[in-house]
């Protein structure tokens, strides 16, 4: 048994999507929450700005004796999961686009960051369609705004589609929005479920699933302190 928290990283809120699945599949696990807002959004940032600034939050994880690391971020993922394998003794499960369910269907569309597009590899029949400033939008704006502002990207999306790949965790938050708004005959693929079952194997395989206690959350922002969704961010200096 091993009591110690499993680490949640991304640039913002959006891994919280990511770690409302791991609490539904691990619900005996303690989890730290690390958003790096002070550095937000990833999206727009080059692969060698991300890759020099995940050591510091590694570093500080470290510290606080955690015992993996989720990468809750397909942008940090794909830029820098790799080299932070080789770096550190810690496991990391990473998140990516989940394009293989996505190819089982005639045509379908992988709504991304730019950063994250510009590491996938296209695939026939699948649509890499980048959507520069709506993570940020997702973070700031809500109710009939956010709705809006998610629909003016839906809308230029050309031609039609069967499935849509959620390719940013910050999008699976608002799963719901965009599911109403594209309709029920189009099928939303996101990787949250399967992060957490991946977790969970790792865990269990490297003997270190927590099978009794009290589980802890605790949250924590490199910005300023704030309460988000019943959710409160204590703000860490990095």
């Amino acid at each position: 048994m091993d009591n110690r928290p499993i680490a949640i990283i991304d640039s913002g809120l959006g891994g919280l999507a990511v770690a409302r699945a791991i609490w539904r599949q691990l619900p005996q696990e303690s989890t730290l929450y690390l958003a790096d807002h002070a550095f937000f959004p990833y999206g727009d940032k080059t692969a060698g700005q991300i890759s020099a600034r995940l050591p510091q939050l590694l570093d500080w994880l470290i510290k606080r004796q955690v015992k993996a690391v989720v990468i809750a971020c397909n942008t940090i993922t794909m830029a820098t999961i790799k080299t932070l394998r080789q770096r550190y003794w810690l496991p990391f499960i990473g998140t990516e686009p989940a394009i293989k369910p996505a190819l089982a269907y005639p045509d379908a569309v992988v709504l991304t960051t730019v950063a994250t597009a510009k590491h996938l590899t296209k695939q026939p029949g699948v649509l890499i369609f980048p959507c520069p400033g709506l993570a940020e939008a997702i973070e700031v704006e809500t109710g009939k705004k956010l709705k809006a502002t998610i629909k003016s990207y839906l809308d230029k999306i050309p031609g039609k589609y069967s499935a849509l790949v959620l390719g940013c965790t910050h999008y699976i938050l608002v799963k719901a929005i965009i599911s109403g708004l594209v309709g029920e005959k189009v099928k939303i693929i996101e990787p949250s479920a399967a992060i957490a079952r991946q977790t969970r194997a790792v865990l269990a395989g490297k003997q270190l699933l927590n099978l009794s206690g009290k589980p802890k959350r605790s949250f924590y922002t490199t910005g300023p302190a704030r309460r988000v969704r019943g959710i409160i961010f204590t703000r860490c200096s990095l």
